[in-house]
């Protein structure tokens, strides 16, 4: 087990990808999360360099509060063309009224240059429902809250600065098998209380593998749609990943 996993960390960089396992309160007291560096410098036949950064903090007081601090930073350039440049940080403060049910709010900056988005911020709450929770079923929560959200776009003249008010809302399931491995969806749907043609839909389906000790091996499919994206911007965003996960 310890050759294959040296084989790996040698096959690419280490990625400590942020895990999106909602926090139940006195499960996980303390610190923990995750944190890392990676960079990859080609030359050559191929000219590229990816530079990658993920930060995933959590901390539990085991009484009835919890932090959540993540983000994560990715650049690509291919021979000095810039085709992946997005970055985003997210804080999330959670309590407890009942076993059951979650007070949630939240702070994020995100900007993804490539997408046309110069930055975007998000403040807003939502209160969160555990529907069921089994050890042989998993658990399911579902939730939702108004959002306020400030967009700056890369090109102003053609598309302004947007200031919206959406509905957000979202539906995860966990499960975790005997093996520890553990398996995660969700979709996040903000639609315009208004308008609700105008919506975004984030959604990600996810298999964590431990492979030795606190490392796990990750597949995650990401899947992203913009109904109403910047001029010449696809509406949609789709993302396939297989990463090394060390969890502390």
């Amino acid at each position: 087990m310890k050759r294959a996993l040296l084989a790996l960390l040698a096959a690419a960089p280490l990625i400590a990808y942020i895990d999106v396992t909602p926090i139940e309160i006195g499960e996980h007291p303390g610190l923990s999360g995750s944190t890392s560096l990676s960079l990859s410098n080609r030359r050559g036949n191929t000219e590229k360099t990816e530079v990658g950064a993920d930060l995933n903090i959590r901390y539990d007081d085991n009484k009835s509060s919890a932090f959540w601090l993540f983000g994560d930073y990715k650049y690509t350039d291919t021979e000095g063309k810039s085709i992946e440049n997005r970055g985003s940080a997210h804080l999330r403060y959670l309590h407890r009224m009942t076993p059951e049910l979650y007070f949630e709010t939240f702070l994020q900056s995100e900007n993804n240059r490539i997408n046309g988005i110069k930055n975007r911020f998000v403040a807003g709450g939502d209160i969160r429902w555990r529907l069921f929770s089994s050890k042989s079923y998993g658990k399911g929560y579902v939730a939702a809250g108004p959002i306020y959200e400030q967009i700056r776009f890369i090109n102003p003249q053609t598309d302004p600065m947007q200031r919206n008010l959406r509905i957000s809302s979202y539906i995860f399931y966990t499960s975790t098998f005997a093996t520890k491995a553990r398996f995660n969806t969700y979709i996040y749907y903000q639609p315009k209380p208004k308008s609700l043609s105008d919506y975004n839909l984030y959604s990600l389906a996810e298999l964590q593998t431990p492979i030795y000790r606190n490392f796990f091996l990750l597949l995650s499919i990401k899947y992203d749609y913009d109904s109403t994206p910047p001029k010449d911007i696809e509406k949609v965003d789709m993302q396939q990943r297989v990463s090394l996960m060390w969890k502390f």
